[in-house]
């Protein structure tokens, strides 16, 4: 049980993949690249990897709320393309919203009292609970909020750029 919890956050981007197209192992640039030097505990029990998963959960939704904030020159610009399919990106950042609100409610189940631990009952919960998120409750997870957002970020961007460039 407790590698099913550990996969639920590459079988996320892995979703991604799936959701612009990019099903193939041959694309799988994002999970080749995916860092985890930056999480300050060790990932040894359920409830460790849990609080991990949640915290991810709510990097890539406030990656996604940054992009949804853009309109469509600035995402031109920020993906480096000439034009930008609105209903693609539209899909790509709704299909992430249904798989994030997935793997956050299944790293939800029995976390009273652990960190990042609200409930999101909907993807309107997760947009608030994303929005609100800090992760800084202490000097080593101020490091990985920085670490997390960046990696977020670019790893979005792809989707987007894959996105917006398909036929």
């Amino acid at each position: 049980m407790q590698w099913l919890r550990m996969a639920s956050i590459l079988l996320l981007w892995a979703g991604v993949c799936r959701v612009v197209g990019a099903a193939d192992v041959g694309h799988s640039l994002v999970l080749a690249n995916m860092e985890r030097t930056g999480w300050p505990d060790a990932l040894i029990t359920q409830a460790d990897i849990d609080t991990a998963s949640r915290a991810e959960v709510l990097m890539v939704g406030k990656a996604l709320l940054a992009s949804e904030a853009l309109d469509e020159q600035g995402l031109k610009q920020r993906l480096g393309v000439q034009a930008v399919k609105l209903k693609s990106v539209r899909q790509v950042r709704d299909g992430l919203w249904d798989r994030l609100l997935v793997t956050y409610r299944g790293a939800s189940q029995d976390c009273d009292d652990e960190p990042f631990c609200p409930r999101a009952r909907s993807v309107a919960d997760l947009r608030q609970l994303a929005a609100a998120f800090t992760g800084e409750i202490s000097p080593a997870f101020a490091v990985w909020v920085s670490k997390s957002q960046v990696f977020h970020e670019r790893a979005l961007d792809e989707q987007l750029r894959v996105a917006v460039l398909r036929p």
